[in-house]
């Protein structure tokens, strides 16, 4: 299996070569989500028992966990605070059909409505 997935690696290192010249990084991705880009400039990549090893393991990553290496133009960045975003006031009090078009206001009629984000049975 080891072999196989190094001849993999191998051969594709031999197509990289040939193609990354038009993209600056190669991005990992982890199965977890973690995204991290390295430099294609002077890259090296090592295989090393049961991790991947980027430029004399300045950045290594354990093979099972890899999920994508893709290039790209652009240097991945971490996403460093997310905030939650309220629904105003204005906005809690809209009301969709169950394909989207929003109403007028709070629906007379049987059916299944959608309300701040949750389905909504009026009888």
């Amino acid at each position: 299996m080891m072999k196989r997935l190094l001849l993999i690696l191998m051969t594709m290192a031999g197509v990289m070569t040939a193609q990354a010249d038009d993209y600056p990084f190669l991005t990992f991705e982890t199965s977890d989500g973690t995204v991290q880009s390295v430099s294609t400039t002077s890259l090296k990549l090592e295989i090393s028992g049961d991790k991947l090893l980027v430029n004399d393991g300045a950045q290594s990553f354990t093979l099972t966990d890899l999920k994508k290496m893709y290039f790209s133009t652009d240097d991945a960045t971490a996403i460093e605070s997310l905030t939650d975003k309220k629904q105003t006031t204005a906005d809690s009090g809209l009301w969709f059909t169950i394909d989207g078009r929003m109403l007028s206001g709070k629906p007379s009629q049987k059916g299944i409505y959608i309300n701040n984000g949750r389905k909504v049975i009026i009888k």
